[in-house]
């Protein structure tokens, strides 16, 4: 039987260009027509809604099964006895995705039929793949260089004897490194005089009880809310990357190869086991002492007695290593809600983890749980005042999944991502016949994976028009007379959240949303604002092209009964949000 070259990233694709025949692993290839290429192999199991979900469901086992782990070496090997909710705080944004990532590729390459599998290994430098902390591994763990990498330790720990490896000796620059060191470092005037400004306010004695920052309200909104319960002038911000790269510690450095944690007779746990301490970011382990003297210098206040934040958790090296060294010291920590999709899919990682970690929990919707607090969105968001928007603009925002699969959400999987691009493609190319295109604008995501979504579209529809992808949708939502949303998480709710007539493409499994939300969904397909194919939002728009109906439609008694018990549940604006906060921060 002829062997195939599988091809598993694009690390150096164009060294496959002369080897047939070949395979595409869960890879958007494109053939001449802007098709996928028909040598794809996908990982069909998730087509089963139960098997996406017990395959989350173990990657949570795993991950708490190393976690606990990590404690014991890690507090050994540092001899410290921190509490396992110290080290959950700051490990968990690498372990959680780096386990995710591990398993997936694992269970991918289990998934190949038969046994006759060619793979080019190019020679990577295993210092290249380390990050120091999580600001550099989700954007490594996200580059070809660091997923050939990892392909090439599992098929070289499980998978031989299908997976034939032959090696390409050939020396290259990691050049997707340099560019992520270059963005890590750079700071912009705006970072500097923010830095100047939190290191003078730090440094003027005045009260400092309550640290208050990155909170997704304005500056001015947050400095108030410091004069509220500091009585003080203070501002605070989650220290930008460049705090940490430009220090310049040793990122090279030569990991003892004997490093192991415990393991058990799995093939996967054994690897992982291997692995989790071979990848480690060195900000856990040989910079950690180095970290912490960084930390002593950073102008945050010294031992507040409660920490406010929504946006400075499990982003950064350093807020995570304060906050935590805090915690122990029995600091209180509020966090707050960032973004949809919270609580309402059966497997979200985020639901649980970050009310678990935090003492008080303030969430967009009325969440009953212990230890959270209802207290709606806490962006500035407006009101919609306006349903006979003048512009007649329609904006369809599109969020493509990941590059390289990360961790399991509904979109997870080369399937789904086809049906998404299909389904928009098909819209696209239906609107220009229907002469629809005139008054649409397409909001693309800023972070750009491997999809050449842009392209895509454009060869169904020339006449697209593209929004500016820098410019936050907050500022471009009331600009529309109406919204078309193509996957449920933050912008549908902060949508209608403030009453901007909606329209939603989903589709994805609903079996993936949790009871509550697939209730909700097949109501709005009832009353026109979900649809699950491309045909059925066509159709609805035809009908809203007149102003009038648009406004009758929205504005329809049933269809606002049910938004506003939807937002009650999910997404609800407090108009007193600055007095919430100070009866919040200030309860004892």
């Amino acid at each position: 039987m002829v062997k195939e070259y599988l091809v598993t990233d694009f690390y150096h694709l164009g060294k496959y260009k002369n080897y047939f025949p070949k395979k595409y692993l869960e890879l958007p290839i494109y053939d001449k027509k802007t098709s996928f290429d028909k040598n794809i192999l996908t990982f069909s199991k998730w087509e089963n809604y139960k098997e996406k979900i017990q395959d989350a469901e173990k990657n949570i086992k795993i991950y708490n099964h190393f976690l606990n782990e990590l404690v014991i070496f890690l507090n050994n090997y540092h001899n410290k006895n921190y509490s396992l909710r110290y080290w959950q705080l700051i490990l968990t944004p690498w372990l959680y995705f780096f386990i995710c990532s591990i398993t997936f590729k694992w269970d991918l390459l289990k998934s190949l039929k038969g046994k006759n599998y060619i793979f080019l290994k190019s020679k990577i430098f295993k210092n290249e793949t380390i990050p120091m902390g999580v600001e550099d591994f989700l954007r490594i763990s996200g580059a070809d260089y660091w997923n050939h990498y990892i392909f090439t330790k599992i098929i070289e720990f499980n998978f031989l004897d299908k997976i034939e490896i032959r090696e390409n000796n050939e020396l290259t620059q990691n050049k997707e490194r340099e560019k992520i060191y270059k963005k890590l470092k750079h700071e912009t005037l705006k970072e500097k005089l923010s830095l100047i400004i939190q290191t003078f306010c730090n440094l003027v004695p005045q009260s400092k009880k309550y640290l208050i920052f990155s909170t997704y309200m304005s500056n001015f909104e947050e400095i108030k809310l410091n004069l509220m319960v500091n009585k003080s002038f203070l501002y605070y911000k989650m220290l930008r990357p460049n705090y940490l790269f430009k220090k310049n510690l040793p990122l090279k450095f030569e990991r003892k190869k004997d490093l192991k944690l415990k393991s058990n007779s799995s093939p996967l746990i054994n690897f992982l086991s291997q692995e989790i301490l071979q990848n480690i970011p060195s900000s856990y382990l040989e910079n950690f002492d180095r970290i912490e003297d960084i930390l002593d210098k950073v102008p945050f206040p010294k031992s507040p007695k409660k920490i406010f934040t929504c946006l400075g958790f499990n982003r950064n090296v350093l807020t995570d290593r304060y906050i935590a060294r805090n915690i122990e010291k029995g600091t209180t920590l509020i966090l707050a809600q960032h973004g949809g999709n919270y609580f309402q899919h059966k497997f979200h990682f985020h639901s649980n983890y970050e009310v678990d970690m935090s003492d008080n929990y303030l969430s967009w919707g009325k969440i009953k749980k212990k230890n959270i607090v209802p207290f709606g969105i806490i962006k500035n968001l407006k009101k919609n005042k306006d349903n006979h928007n003048k512009s007649g603009k329609i904006i369809l925002e599109v969020r493509m999944r990941k590059g390289y699969n990360r961790e399991i959400k509904l979109d997870s999987g080369f399937i789904e991502g086809k049906k998404y691009l299909k389904n928009l493609c098909d819209f696209f190319y239906s609107i220009q016949k229907k002469n629809l295109s005139k008054n649409l604008y397409v909001k693309l995501h800023q972070t750009k994976y491997f999809w050449n979504e842009k392209k895509l579209f454009l060869s169904y529809n020339k006449d697209l028009k593209f929004l500016d992808e820098n410019k936050a949708m907050t500022k471009e939502m009331n600009s529309a007379k109406l919204i078309i949303h193509t996957f449920c998480a933050t912008g549908h709710l902060e949508c209608i959240s403030i009453d901007k007539p909606t329209l939603i493409l989903f589709v994805h499994d609903l079996n993936l949303l949790n009871k509550k939300t697939k209730e909700y969904f097949m109501i709005f397909k009832e009353l026109g604002i979900m649809h699950f194919n491309s045909e059925s939002l066509i159709k609805k728009l035809q009908k809203m092209e007149s102003k009038k109906n648009l406004f009758n439609w929205w504005n329809n008694k049933k269809l606002q009964d049910i938004l506003n018990r939807y937002r009650n549940d999910y997404g609800f604006i407090n108009n007193e949000r600055i007095s919430s906060l100070v009866k919040i921060i200030n309860e004892e």
